[in-house]
């Protein structure tokens, strides 16, 4: 990544050399010398909307299965390997892609490739039943552990709430305790072979490196991977809910309670994306913000506050949270609405919108900061435009918006739409709202 030099240069501005390889990997390389590290980023297109009835949890099963060894790779050496040469890594899933990254020294290249390549080419070597199994184990005791922690079920309850039956995003990407039990090591191998392609996949190098040789190590070690089958194309097509006003509860080991208002919104690069995310800022970034002035700063009535808009593939939605020790759930619905309500009334000023898009870019000029971040954007724009460096144009969009914008948004998504509310309260503790119901995980 060049850095800027001039006052009208672009900081988002991002040097890469990409070349698709003739097995469908697309490879991206960008030369930062900041420091001797190196990041690997590799992305793939399949993540728990990907997965069919019956394998609901698969795609994350994989995190775990893509470190337990290849044909080249013995049992348990992918990590004591990686980490004896000075590197780490990890993966995470979501509902719309699995990554797995490691950072390394610039030396430690061609092993950090080698380790990458033969899980991608050759994994079905290394799972075996027993292999199987033990993940399985892990992650059904991961999964008990995550919903056994205060407010660890409420991300997955919200999402079954917002999202009608038959939506890819309704399931809780760590799986169901049926179909991850149910799991048969041909069924595992059956989802690798559909998913785990080069075709399926973008293959990210950030560091101290010069791309025409570590293009030369790509070619090398991932050139020779065995042929595959054409992946299906996976649906971009929107997926917006229309589920509104379910109120649901959860008891829980907390001690105060937690109130959720969530609105469907719009998917990734909709028209109105930039305007919800300029509108989260306005509501909630600290001193100077609406719902933390009102309910937090100078009427402390909540312990915490928070409003975030979170844009998907397919879909999209707006979150408010706020946890009271002392107001009834009621009450504090209440409030916050009537913060919403003076979004139209007392419409956001220039003032406002140039704060909230100061702090947006900070936080995005923060994610070009390190190599992972860098490796990890350059990714998902990719998978998401076809083009490396996609961060400029979400600026100038952010950077476009009008406090015009922010009201008709905040009117058609939020005031006009019954928000779905998901009440965590202590057990035992009679605070939800009015009409709850109880919504239970699979």
């Amino acid at each position: 990544m060049k850095l800027a030099n001039a006052a009208d240069a672009d900081p988002f501005h991002i040097e890469a050399t990409v070349e698709t390889l003739a097995n469908g990997l697309t490879v991206i390389i960008v030369e930062n010398h900041r420091t001797d590290m190196v990041a690997l980023h590799e992305a793939f297109n399949v993540g728990s909307r990907d997965e069919r009835p019956g394998e609901l949890g698969c795609a994350h099963l994989f995190e775990h299965l893509m470190f337990e060894g290849s044909a080249h790779v013995p049992n348990n050496k992918f990590d004591q390997w990686l980490t004896e040469a000075g590197g780490d890594n990890n993966a995470y899933t979501s509902e719309d892609v699995t990554a797995y990254h490691m950072t390394f020294p610039s030396g430690a290249l061609d092993r950090a490739l080698f380790l990458e390549s033969d899980r991608l080419g050759w994994l079905d070597a290394g799972l075996s039943d027993e292999n199987v199994d033990n993940q399985q184990k892990v992650v059904l005791q991961e999964r008990a552990e995550g919903y056994a922690e205060p407010n660890g079920r409420d991300w997955d309850i919200a999402s079954r709430l917002i999202y009608p039956d038959g939506h890819p995003y309704q399931n809780p990407v760590i799986g169901t305790v049926k179909d991850v039990q149910g799991f048969e090591t041909a069924a595992v191998k059956d989802f690798w072979r559909r998913h785990y392609t080069p075709n399926n996949a973008v293959l990210v190098l950030v560091g101290n490196i010069k791309p025409a040789s570590a293009m030369d190590s790509v070619r090398q070690w991932f050139s020779d991977l065995p042929p595959v089958e054409p992946v299906t194309p996976r649906s971009t097509e929107a997926r917006v809910s229309s589920v509104t006003g379910r109120a649901a509860v959860i008891e829980d080991d907390v001690e105060t309670r937690t109130l959720y208002l969530q609105w469907p919104t719009v998917q990734l690069r909709h028209s109105d994306e930039a305007a919800l995310k300029i509108l989260s800022y306005i509501l909630s970034n600290g001193h100077g913000t609406r719902l933390d002035d009102a309910l937090y700063y100078n009427h402390p009535v909540t312990s915490s506050i928070g409003a975030f808009y979170l844009a998907q593939e397919i879909a999209g939605s707006f979150f408010i949270s706020a946890t009271s020790p002392t107001l009834p759930l009621a009450r504090l619905e209440k409030k916050i609405r009537a913060v919403l309500d003076d979004v139209v009334r007392d419409p956001p000023t220039q003032a406002e919108v140039v704060r909230a898009q100061t702090a947006l870019r900070a936080n995005m000029l923060d994610a070009l900061e390190s190599p992972e971040s860098i490796a990890e954007q350059v990714a998902d724009c990719w998978r998401l435009t076809g083009h490396a460096n996609c961060v400029t144009d979400d600026w100038e969009r952010y950077k476009a918006v009008t406090p015009a914008d922010v009201q008709r948004v905040a009117e058609l998504y939020l005031l006009k739409v019954t928000p779905n509310t998901l009440s965590n309260v202590p057990r035992g503790d009679k605070g939800a709202l009015p009409g709850s119901v109880v919504v239970e995980l699979p």
